[in-house]
């Protein structure tokens, strides 16, 4: 099986990161170098997967500190890999869901209207009791 390379653009175009965002994350250990030096210099789909996993967290909040532990925990196998992060969602204040994150991947819609749902009971229940 042939393994798909790309250019920095073409993997910039993949991911929506900048190449400027790119060489930082190699330069801060997120993502490995590519393969050849300079201009030939190659990524591959474990490059475009890893900058995929990175944007996904910084959507839900976390910062490159949080997700730079997080990949090297992966790396090092300890068994806290990313597949383990639980997401919270606040139904109001003081009342959460929490979510796995492979959980959350796939259900994102029925979550929010999960929480919907919610919400709309808490408030009724709290009509009948006025």
């Amino acid at each position: 099986m042939e393994i798909k390379q790309y250019t920095i653009q073409e993997l910039c175009e993949l991911t929506g990161y900048t190449r400027r965002t790119i060489r930082y994350y190699i330069q801060e250990g997120l993502i490995p170098p590519p393969a050849g030096r300079g201009r030939g210099g190659f990524y591959n789909d474990s490059h475009v997967g890893k900058l995929l996993q990175i944007k996904a967290l910084q959507e839900r909040g976390f910062n490159l500190a949080t997700i730079a532990g997080l990949i090297k925990k992966e790396e090092l196998n300890t068994g806290d890999n990313i597949r383990e992060i639980w997401i919270k969602y606040e139904v109001v204040p003081g009342m959460e869901i929490s979510v796995s994150r492979d959980l959350e991947d796939i259900h994102k819609r029925k979550i929010d209207d999960i929480i919907k749902v919610a919400r709309l009971l808490l408030k009724e229940s709290s009509n009948d009791e006025q």
